[in-house]
């Protein structure tokens, strides 16, 4: 099974890191954890940190 984490942002440049970091990287059951970041027109740097 897959799981898809979707993340809506506007101008989270800042705490998007720290966001991710704490997102589970593996969880019982779960064959793969994906991560869906979806930018609402920020305009900050979000979309670079989302990138890296």
């Amino acid at each position: 099974m897959k799981l898809i984490i979707q993340i809506p942002c506007l101008n989270e440049e800042h705490t998007l890191p720290k966001t991710l970091e704490d997102l589970p990287k593996q969880i019982d059951g779960i064959d793969s954890i994906e991560t869906l970041i979806i930018d609402d027109g920020s305009t900050d740097k979000t979309v670079e940190v989302a990138k890296n």
